[in-house]
């Protein structure tokens, strides 16, 4: 049998799987929250929608102003806690709308390219944090890319999950009728 997405995600739609993508995006917010608070509360590159080469440039001099390591701090952490979640929370996301919409329509692979668009800014921003030297950089270009993509994206999936639960929703209602 062919390997497809859609029979992986079928695979995996299941409470036990979704638990486990649930357990791993509540560790990977706590360990995104300590991030936040090691690094004083700056507004990082991923929380933002669209980012400039000069912005990028702007928050590293603002971390090596904080400490030593907190460029460094936020390299690896974009690199693990920060690549671990999309993973978690495009599974669980992909189950979801799997389990709405009975696999029928193709919505699950909205939070499958979230997770994507989110690896691929993750590397592009541990990249420039990694080989900032005070300047700005060409590289921010495509990592603020990928950040409005997943931004896009991410408003496009909860769209879908609140479509899908509505539509459940109603076909329930209609059935109790």
């Amino acid at each position: 049998m062919a390997w497809s997405i859609s029979g992986a995600v079928q695979r995996c739609a299941n409470r036990r799987v979704a638990l486990a993508a649930l357990v791993g995006v509540a560790g990977c917010v706590a360990g995104l929250a300590w991030r936040q608070a090691r690094l004083a509360g700056l507004e990082l590159l991923d929380t933002r929608g669209w980012y400039t080469p000069q912005e990028a440039a702007a928050l590293f001099d603002a971390l090596d102003r904080l400490d030593g390591d907190a460029t460094f701090v936020y390299a690896i952490t974009a690199l693990t806690i920060d690549m671990v979640f999309p993973a978690c929370y495009g599974l669980l996301l992909a189950v979801l709308l799997f389990r709405l919409f009975g696999g029928g329509a193709p919505f699950y692979l909205l939070p499958l390219s979230v997770a994507l668009a989110d690896v691929l800014e993750n590397a592009t921003v541990a990249a420039l944090a990694l080989s900032h030297d005070g300047t700005p950089s060409p590289l921010a270009w495509p990592a603020a890319a990928f950040t409005l993509a997943k931004t896009v994206l991410i408003f496009a999936t909860l769209a879908a999950v609140v479509a899908g639960a509505a539509l459940r929703l109603r076909a329930g209602v209609r059935r109790s009728a």
